[in-house]
């Protein structure tokens, strides 16, 4: 393993930008294809790697799949794109996965009335507010699916991260297509700032859930 590390780190240093802009030169030995998650390779990604790698990452899983890494490759304001070695993309906008691309059944779109965790408070979530959003799919197309979201607080929790324990809030969000017949719960670890560390969501009903982590958050 050591061997490997070291291999790993003269071919990432020694270059200065990423790969046609997306995937650092060395970086695909790093983990398997995310594709291969779904179908549930057992694939670990080792910390001193992900530790090693200069730039900002998050670890996902989806399914009872292996966790594999992501690491950004643009930020365009509030939203953040993330991808993997063999051009698989989420996008994701405070702390929601809003797009994705190269998966079986992707996001393409999502229209919603959230505008971000700065606007939530415990008050409103007691309340039960509805926010609602239209999921557009591609593989096969399906547009303006309509999904209504409900928050609620679940408390402050030690959370075990990769590289280390976090307090974090976690906020549990329900969201329905009654049209379908749809319904799961969401869930979102915050920090105090209401940064998202780590979240579970159902983005498609023709998909399982995604886990993701944030490892090296973006600056």
């Amino acid at each position: 393993m050591k061997k490997i590390i070291s291999l790993f780190l003269i071919v990432l240093t020694s270059c200065s930008s990423l790969n046609n802009g997306k995937i650092a030169p060395g970086y695909f030995e790093a983990f398997e294809s995310i594709k291969n998650l779904i179908f549930g390779f057992d694939n670990q990604i080792d910390p001193q790697i992900i530790e090693n790698i200069p730039y900002a990452s998050i670890l996902v899983r989806i399914g009872n799949g292996p966790e594999a890494l992501m690491i950004l490759q643009r930020v365009n304001g509030d939203e953040y794109t993330w991808v993997s070695a063999d051009d698989v993309y989420l996008v994701i906008k405070n702390g929601k996965i809003i797009k994705t691309q190269g998966l079986p059944n992707n996001l393409f779109e999502n229209l919603t009335s959230f505008e971000g965790w700065s606007d939530i408070d415990v008050d409103v979530l007691d309340k039960k507010e509805k926010f609602i959003s239209y999921y557009s799919f591609r593989n096969p197309e399906f547009n303006n699916l309509e999904v209504s979201s409900q928050y609620s607080n679940s408390g402050k929790t030690e959370l075990q991260l990769t590289f280390g324990k976090k307090q974090l809030l976690l906020l549990n969000e329900r969201i329905s297509a009654e049209s379908i017949g749809w319904e799961k719960i969401n869930s979102y670890w915050l920090d105090d700032q209401k940064y998202v560390w780590r979240s579970v969501q159902h983005i498609s009903p023709r998909l399982p859930p995604i886990y993701y982590e944030v490892t090296k958050k973006p600056l």
